[in-house]
Order: C-alpha cells, then structure tokens, then sequence
C-alpha cells in the first residue's frame, strides 16, 4: 500500500510538474500551448486517468493564466474557445493513445514517431471545427499559424521526451508503456 501512495505522489508530482513548465511555455509561445505534445507523451502512459489528469491540469492552468494573467476578455466566446481547446486536447490524448495502442506492439519506434502527428492532427481538427461555430475564430486556423503551433509542438515534443527520460532515470515516474516493453 505504501508502495502505491509512493507511486501515487510522485506521479502526481510529474504531472505538477510538466503543468508548471507549459505555463512557463504559455509565457514564451503565446497562445500556443503544446496541447498535442503533452496528449501524445501522455498517451504513453499506462494509466488512463493520469493521461486525463494531466491534460486537464494543463488546460485549466492555462485558462487560469490566460484570464487573470494575460487579461483574456470576460466573453462568452472567449470561453467556448478555450472549451474548444480542452475538448481538443483531450481528443488528441484518446487518438494518439489508440494509435499507440494499435502500433507499438508492432513497432515502438513508429508509435513514438506516429503520436504527435496523430495527436496534432486530431487537436487542430477540432480548433478548425470550432472555428466555424465560433466568433474571432478566423485567425485560429490558417496557415501561418498551423505551421507555427506545429513547430511549437515538434519541440515540446522533443523537449517532453527528454524530461520524460531524465524524470524516469530519477525514479520521479516509471517507464512509459513503450519504455517498459522494450
């Protein structure tokens, strides 16, 4: 049992963590927080509740950051965009997990190299979704700003894999399902 409570705060720990440093991103990147980077380093982990957990601490992080640090307007569609974020999110975590699900048994390489673009893509479908329902959402979805949010998520990508590995040296979490079955 203690074992459990062991394991169980320092998971949380993880996840306090990485909630810290993508508010700390927020900062850096503007309106582009790694939502799909953090969807697909979850959608390694074998808990499915920490997975949720985790994109769910982020967001409303952000959302807190968003309106009482950086001044969002107090608007209904101010709201439903940053709705639209979560629902979008959390989309992403549920694709890249199935898709991992469904590769790494075959390939491990592929499922880590197949999980952001997955993740990516099922997030920026729905921003572009909400970008037909919602008021001032024609700048959230052209070109110049897919392929900005794109880097923006290949390097917290890479930055979360590293911090991943050097949180697993440290004994802060356990290998990830790909890790652990390799």
């Amino acid at each position: 049992m203690e074992s459990s409570v062991k394991g169980a705060g320092r998971r949380l720990l993880w996840i306090g963590l990485l909630t810290a440093a993508t508010l700390m991103m927020t900062g850096v990147f503007a309106c582009a927080v790694p939502f799909a980077a953090l969807a697909a380093l979850a959608a390694f982990d074998t808990e499915r509740n920490d997975g949720l957990l985790l994109i769910g601490a982020v967001w409303l992080a952000n959302q807190a950051y968003g309106f009482l640090v950086l001044g969002y307007p107090h608007e209904a569609q101010a709201y439903a965009w940053g709705v639209t974020m979560g629902i979008g999110a959390v989309i992403a975590y549920y694709a890249a997990r199935a898709a991992i699900s469904m590769i790494a048994p075959q390939n491990k390489l592929v499922a880590v190299l197949a999980a952001l673009p997955i993740a990516f893509a099922a997030y920026e479908a729905v921003i572009y979704a909400g970008t037909l329902f919602l008021s001032r959402g024609e700048g959230a979805f052209n070109t110049d700003v897919v392929l900005y949010v794109g880097m923006v998520e290949v390097v917290a990508f890479l930055a979360l894999l590293v911090a991943h590995r050097l949180a697993v040296a440290a004994g802060l979490v356990a290998p990830n399902a790909v890790e652990g079955a390799a």
